[in-house]
């Protein structure tokens, strides 16, 4: 099974995040809720914000709900619960406000489809994952975001899984390219550094960069001086660095700015976390060839990837095909076709006798 596969690392929580608008994210969710039902779970919903809404907002097109059943536990705001029809047991108030409600606990009494409509920001859905793990949750399902740019859902969970489909780009070529693009970020190993993790994590509000240098010199740079015209004179500090981190969002205009008065000395460049990088395929080539390693202070975790055939434009792709395309390229991660039933296995390498 799809889940039981996830489980074996003995995670607890696990967000849903999709490439684009109709990937295939509430489907994964879907069969998530299926799969735990099956294993008897006992499982908590939420989602970053409000999702499971029976048209989507950008295209109109019908998609499917929430899926629930008797003893889930459901984390969403109060209208869609009372508009859902379903029986249910209100076990608590989180103090959580959405435009559709303070957010509750519900323990779902029947079985039907539900809107989730969920906190707004990480560390609300980190403060609920701990009221969560006091009730006893066997594990938590989190409909996250959908672009990667506000991905707080996987890095307040354990772990998460990313949902592919021709949707994101119909050429098979553009859409492998955007893939791979993901990957490389979503997947930026953490800084080992523990002493300069805890000192970039201390970084006041309105530095955007720290330089760490050799002989243990700390040079920091306030974010008005990134951006202004004179601010090379401020970024001097940064020719003899060993560690940059880049506070808040590292775009590819922050990088040349960063580049430019680094000298050609290799360094080790740090964001925040995945989330935080902005840097196009072109940025991340390019700190390839300079020999810069790009690292985080948060990573996180995918467990799978799972793809769907359908465009809204275009009708479906060759299922068979897309699932082949797509688990080359996320290898070794798992790949499913959920509505196929099926895994990419990579073909076994020929063996050739020695003469």
């Amino acid at each position: 099974m799809f889940l039981a596969e996830i489980l074996e690392n003995h995670f607890h929580s696990v967000a849903i995040i999709g490439m684009a608008k109709n990937t295939g994210k509430t489907y994964t969710f879907n069969q998530l809720v299926l799969e735990g039902q099956k294993l008897g779970l006992k499982l908590a919903v939420t989602s970053i914000g409000l999702d499971g809404e029976e048209r989507d907002s950008l295209h109109g097109h019908l998609k499917p709900r929430i899926q629930v059943y008797p003893g889930l536990i459901a984390v969403t705001a109060k209208a869609p619960l009372v508009q859902s029809e379903l029986d249910y047991e209100v076990l608590g108030a989180t103090g959580v406000a959405t435009p559709l409600g303070e957010v509750v606990l519900a323990r779902v009494l029947s079985r039907g489809k539900l809107v989730l409509a969920g906190p707004g920001s990480g560390w609300e859905l980190a403060a609920l994952k701990e009221e969560l793990e006091a009730v006893g949750v066997d594990l938590l399902l989190v409909d996250g975001a959908v672009d990667r740019r506000s991905l707080s859902a996987p890095l307040v969970t354990d772990t998460a899984v990313l949902t592919v489909g021709v949707e994101a780009a119909w050429d098979r070529a553009q859409l492998l390219d955007k893939l791979r693009h993901w990957l490389a970020v979503l997947t930026l190993p953490a800084l080992e550094d523990a002493a300069a993790s805890r000192a970039f994590k201390h970084a006041a509000e309105h530095v955007k960069l720290v330089a760490l240098a050799a002989d243990g010199s700390v040079h920091h740079v306030e974010r008005s001086q990134v951006y202004a015209a004179e601010g090379s004179l401020a970024l001097g500090g940064l020719a003899n660095a060993e560690l940059i981190y880049a506070r808040g969002m590292l775009t590819d205009s922050v990088l040349t700015r960063i580049l430019s008065a680094a000298g050609p000395a290799s360094f080790t460049l740090v964001a925040s976390d995945p989330t935080a990088v902005f840097l196009s395929a072109g940025s991340l080539n390019l700190l390839a060839s300079r020999q810069v390693r790009l690292r985080v202070l948060q990573p996180l975790h995918l467990s799978a990837v799972t793809v769907n055939p359908f465009h809204s434009r275009y009708g479906y792709a060759e299922p068979a095909v897309l699932l082949d395309d797509v688990g080359r390229v996320v290898h070794p991660l798992p790949c499913f076709d959920l509505r196929l039933g099926v895994r990419y296995r990579p073909p076994k390498e020929e063996i050739h006798a020695l003469p």
